[in-house]
């Protein structure tokens, strides 16, 4: 490789100006990089490169760190991704997780006659979680009995909240199925110190999978810390707050279970009552007709009406 540059002749109107560095950075590479050993009998020509001013220059530097930001992509990997379950890890998840919220509920003089917990949902957001009060809640499907576990916590500073309670409403109440009979509110919540309100519904018999979607309004009493003792006035002022509505549907009802055979299951079914129903299948376009009988357990037709 040659040991010299064809350096270009510089003027006074020159002094502030400079060399075009994408270009000479492009160049450089496909000299030093080519595989012709021609290329080396020649210096490298910074003739060639284009001098800029500096305020030029600047600017290809914005355009690059603009233009140059892409998304790193990730070549594809086999099989199922570390969020994936399988068959048997769902079932063992939904299993665990049920057992976490069983204590919890068991421990709690109103819910422990309830019996087992049959499933606890995902915990779902209702608020922002930089509002001024975050709240999530949990799903819990009990025999007989449906509730509901809102977490609350205030983020307010030099206040507290008291008497904190969740007025949860289900859409349709009178056809609901769902009887509301009791809420136990958290009786204090400091500054970013969580707390739980539960609502409890009792099921109607006649109808095994209620569906619904609940109003949720958050109500509480705000007490501002004094300065001077560091604990709440003893006066404060009822105040309210509404978050996003909560769904109960099919899914909730549904636990994840490994199943090595369905025949077996589907077989274990027979002895069970059947009826015949007639259902509609709407937005099909590959069935000739969209009515079709199928004899199914009175249980899992009743499932598929709430969906």
């Amino acid at each position: 490789m040659a040991d010299s540059f064809t350096e270009p002749k510089l003027t006074l109107a020159s002094i502030d100006s400079m060399f075009s560095l994408p270009t000479l950075e492009h160049q450089l590479v496909l000299y030093v990089t080519s595989n012709d050993k021609g290329t080396f009998s020649a210096p490298f020509d910074l003739s060639k490169i284009p001098v800029v001013t500096r305020e030029q220059s600047l600017a290809e530097d914005r355009t690059k760190k603009l233009t140059s930001a892409t998304p790193t992509l990730k070549a594809p990997t086999a099989g199922p991704s570390p969020q994936e379950r399988t068959g048997p890890e769902s079932a063992q998840a939904a299993a665990a997780q049920s057992q976490k919220y069983a204590s919890q509920l068991q421990a709690v003089p109103e819910l422990s006659g309830y019996g087992g917990v049959l499933k606890s949902s995902a915990i779902v957001e209702l608020t922002e979680s930089e509002t001024e009060y975050v709240v999530t809640a949990v799903k819990h499907l009990f025999a007989e009995h449906i509730v509901l576990q809102f977490n609350v916590k205030n983020t307010l500073p030099d206040t507290v909240l008291t008497d904190v309670s969740v007025v949860s409403t289900p859409s349709d109440d009178d056809e609901s199925g769902l009887e509301e009979e009791f809420i136990i509110p958290a009786p204090l919540l400091k500054t970013d110190e969580p707390g739980i309100v539960f609502v409890s519904f009792k099921t109607s018999g006649d109808s095994t999978f209620t569906t619904t979607s609940f109003t949720n309004v958050l109500k509480f009493t705000t007490k501002e810390i004094d300065p001077t003792t560091g604990e709440p006035e003893a006066s404060g002022y009822e105040d309210e707050y509404q978050v996003e509505d909560l769904e109960l549907n099919g899914s909730d009802y549904i636990v994840p279970a490994f199943a090595g055979s369905f025949d077996n299951i589907w077989g274990q079914l027979a002895g069970g009552e059947e009826a015949t129903e007639t259902l509609q299948l709407s937005g099909v376009k590959s069935l000739a007709g969209k009515y079709f009988s199928v004899y199914l357990p009175r249980t899992l037709i009743n499932f598929i009406r709430c969906l």
